[in-house]
């Protein structure tokens, strides 16, 4: 019985052990610019850093602008962005720029405090191939997102929770969900221009060989 009990232990810890392999955990840093042109149509710009290996190494940093119209009492969205992204590869040890392109629309009815907003959103990222060697370049995904948020009554306060897969379109015979992204945040208001977002964020994917998965915390600071 002992014997058993051993290896049924060693097995639970291989396990385990397999399984941090593939787990990653980390921080992203952001900061958000929106700018109001005309009655609903705005300009945007982002800048994302993120890091893992519990907050020690540098992943990735997205440099964006965007443009976005806004009709039909504020429910509907439409938009279209451009993403420069910097990413580290340290496995081989270089640094390689990607080109991201998106357009999406979101639809948000509310219903006294709460909102309920779907994103659909199609985005693809160019990679340099002098830097890599890639099946397939470039790579496109539907992404879609569901995402439930609670203003607080008299509060500065909003709290959301949301879920999103992305729906890969670039391999012929093979367009299955390969990720899935898991968000629990919440925003306060500062003042009528500015606002904190506080988030808890986990990336993992499916279906695939070897799967990746990514929990970092974040914060991202806005102006409008």
């Amino acid at each position: 019985m002992n014997k058993r009990i051993i290896i049924i232990c060693l097995a639970v810890c291989a396990c385990v052990i397999t399984h941090a392999q593939t787990f990653e955990t980390g921080g992203v840093f952001g900061i958000e610019y929106d700018y109001k042109i005309l009655k609903g149509w705005h300009v945007s710009a982002e800048g994302e850093v993120r890091f893992d290996h519990n907050f020690t190494h540098y992943d990735r940093a997205k440099i964006g602008v965007g443009t976005d119209y806004m009709f039909w009492q504020k429910r509907i969205k439409v938009g279209v962005a451009y993403n420069f992204l910097n990413y580290y590869d340290r496995e081989d040890q270089y640094f390689e720029n990607r080109h991201r392109v998106k357009g999406f629309v979101t639809i948000a009815p509310k219903f006294g405090d709460w909102k309920i907003a779907y994103r659909a959103q199609v985005q693809t990222t160019f990679r340099d191939e002098r830097r890599g060697s890639y099946r397939f370049n470039p790579k496109t995904y539907l992404r879609n997102r569901l995402q439930v948020t609670w203003s607080v009554p008299h509060e500065p306060v909003k709290i959301y929770v949301s879920e999103e897969f992305w729906w890969r379109l670039y391999k012929p015979g093979d367009n299955i969900i390969d990720r899935l992204r898991s968000t629990a945040g919440v925003v306060y208001d500062i003042n009528k221009h500015h606002s904190l977002d506080f988030f808890l964020r986990f990336d993992h994917e499916v279906q695939v060989r070897n799967p990746e998965r990514f929990l970092c915390v974040g914060i991202s600071y806005a102006i409008d």
